[in-house]
């Protein structure tokens, strides 16, 4: 079987399963909050058996927490669409829990000497804060009716896995990014013909988890440069350029196309440059 039409049913696979929770999270209103995160975790789980296998656990390779983490981070994309009464659940909770996941794909490289101790300190918290700050900005993109939301996550995802390609030299983190970023587009379908659909807060907070979580992977076991990894950083930014207020007084279509023209432009020059220094070197690169 060609790799395309392989790559094709994994994504197929994927966005199926993760649809299904979607889809019954739009019938049962009460449930939304749960399946949300729970459709992500699922698809996301047979996302990654069908590009690397089962895992071991405990994990003996650090792209293996990836898989463990869409479970282990399930709580996260549940804490994100907790009520305002108990926000402060989310702020530390959340908080503590990130620090938490990013310590135990990260603390090897601390105890092999890859980092020192200082710099894998200072890392962990970095990813942490930043991770926790990316998904409260991104979260409410959860609760728009449409296919807008979906649309610009997924156009991230493509951009991820071109990066993560031609810049990490990594063909599996770059599978799985840009399959994430497929997997959640499956909301632009759905957006486009179901009254009142949304994606759910926690598939958002828990599908920025994830990219950050394999940028991060990608920072620390492949190829990927600490620059690149605060290009992709930004630009996961920019859906939530939607929520400023600035922009709410303008069209739908205005909102749209301003993120959607950041990510296009940042990110298609980005993936450019990857490319042409990919070229470069031969166009190898290592399937972690």
């Amino acid at each position: 079987m060609s790799v395309v039409v392989e790559s094709a049913l994994t994504a197929g696979l994927a966005a199926l399963v993760a649809g299904v929770f979607w889809l019954l999270g739009w019938r049962l209103r009460r449930a939304h909050l749960w399946l949300s995160a729970l459709g992500l975790s699922s698809g996301f789980l047979v996302l990654y058996w069908r590009v690397l296998g089962r895992p071991d656990f405990p994990p003996l390779d650090a792209t293996h927490w990836a898989f463990w983490h869409a479970l282990l981070a399930l709580p996260l994309g549940w804490l994100a669409g907790i009520g305002s009464a108990y926000r402060w659940l989310w702020v530390w909770g959340a908080l503590l829990g990130a620090l938490w996941l990013f310590v135990l794909p990260f603390r090897p490289l601390m105890e092999t000497g890859a980092w020192s101790n200082i710099a894998g300190v200072a890392y962990i918290v970095g990813f942490a804060l930043a991770t926790w700050l990316l998904m409260t900005l991104t979260t409410p993109l959860g609760e728009e009716q449409g296919a807008a939301a979906p649309f610009l996550i997924a156009t991230l995802g493509g951009i991820s896995a071109g990066m993560l390609f031609y810049g990490a030299k990594s063909a599996s983190l770059a599978q799985l990014s840009g399959t994430l970023g497929a997997m959640l587009g499956v909301g632009v379908p759905l957006g486009l013909i179901l009254r009142e659909f949304t994606l759910g807060k926690g598939a958002v907070a828990l599908g920025m988890f994830l990219f950050t979580l394999l940028w991060t992977l990608a920072l620390g076991v492949a190829n990927l440069t600490l620059g690149q990894l605060v290009v992709l950083y930004l630009l996961a930014l920019t859906p939530a350029l939607r929520q400023l207020p600035a922009l709410r007084r303008y069209s739908p279509a205005i909102r749209f196309a301003l993120p959607l023209a950041i990510l296009i432009i940042g990110g298609g020059v980005a993936v450019w440059l990857q490319y042409n220094a990919y070229m470069a070197q031969g166009g190898e690169y290592y399937s972690y």
